[in-house]
């Protein structure tokens, strides 16, 4: 029982000090430091001089990340990336960089204010930056696009069922990213049309990778809000893990708006991670609850904007209350016809 107790304690710890860690690789990606150790710039001394910074402060964030595992020490004052690290670098494919310095910066700021959290329930990113996150990103440019860097490297959502989109003509992804469903769903269906809104950094994102899919031909673009303009003439309209960013009337607010622009016959398709309706066991004989997905996303979301995730009942309920009627629910995926 004493060694138990005493590895739970390490555990506690280990968990207590990984702001730390997270801290330290997120100045790093800031920094560029990652790619300038990539160019053959290794030695601390050096890499000082060219960032200019202060050398014996960077040799000691180095020699934590090296013991982090983030770097690999190969002598007294020289360090080269580790497998891990590779990932920090702007130009590697799959690069988690945005992600480190959006956590380490905005995302981080934010958590600070988890106690205010917990007592108001209002967002902490609203009382630290004046203003609601995705307002913030309007007048931030810079942040924006970090942010998209971060949204377009994340592991994408399994793919929603094909069957759901045989006999449509034209899909209209709604708050698209960059355009990576419309991607997929064009290059296997020569026949379909899309159209991506999305807001400006975004959809920028959205023409270069349709464009590198070789069906940018087949997609309006259109850049601005759901919130203010729905494309009219789809026969499938697609929202895909945006309605988990907004509260329950801004839900409705966007759902409304969508009715309003679908014509006879057309389908809308809700894709979100959706919570179970009742709660799952996790952890043999661990006496806790939890739901499939990690839930300290979901306290990432109360700290950062007003979103939540839900169950399927009670998106079932928004869509009732926007004049739609849902029609099925598998695999994450709610189809709703207007009414």
């Amino acid at each position: 029982m004493a060694r138990d107790d005493d590895y739970f304690r390490k555990r506690l710890l280990t968990m207590l000090c990984a702001t730390w860690t997270a801290q330290a690789c997120s100045v790093f990606a800031l920094l560029g430091l990652a790619d300038r150790i990539a160019a053959g710039t290794t030695g601390g001394g050096e890499l000082a001089a060219t960032a200019g910074l202060d050398p014996v402060a960077l040799r000691r964030l180095l020699a934590a990340l090296a013991d982090a595992g983030v770097l690999r020490q190969t002598g007294p004052d020289d360090f080269v990336l580790s497998g891990m690290g590779e990932y920090l670098r702007t130009d590697a494919p799959g690069s988690v960089r945005d992600t480190a310095v959006l956590y380490g910066q905005e995302v981080f700021a934010s958590f600070a204010g988890l106690l205010d959290t917990v007592r108001t329930g209002r967002p902490a990113f609203t009382d630290r930056f004046g203003e609601s996150f995705y307002r913030y990103l309007g007048g931030h440019p810079e942040l924006a696009a970090t942010f998209n860097g971060a949204m377009s490297t994340a592991p994408e959502p399994p793919p929603p069922p094909a069957r759901l989109f045989d006999d449509a003509r034209t899909v209209v992804d709604l708050g698209g990213g960059d355009g990576g469903l419309l991607a997929d769903l064009l290059r296997d269906r020569p026949g379909l049309r899309g159209v991506l809104v999305e807001l400006p950094e975004a959809a920028a994102r959205g023409r270069a990778r349709l464009a590198a899919a070789g069906v940018l031909d087949r997609v309006d673009v259109v850049v601005g809000s759901f919130f203010d303009r729905v494309p009219t003439g789809g026969d499938r309209y697609v929202l895909r893990r945006v309605l988990h960013n907004w509260n329950d009337g801004n839900v409705t607010r966007v759902l409304t708006r969508v009715r309003a622009a679908m014509p006879a016959g057309a389908r809308l398709l809700v894709l979100e991670e959706l919570l179970p309706a009742q709660p799952q066991r996790s952890g043999a004989g661990a006496g806790t609850w939890g739901a499939p997905r990690n839930r300290i996303v979901d306290l990432l979301m109360l700290v950062l904007m007003e979103g939540r995730d839900r169950t399927a009942a009670e998106y079932g309920q928004l869509l009732a209350d926007a004049g739609f009627a849902v029609t099925g629910v598998t695999d994450g995926a709610i189809e709703a016809v207007p009414v």
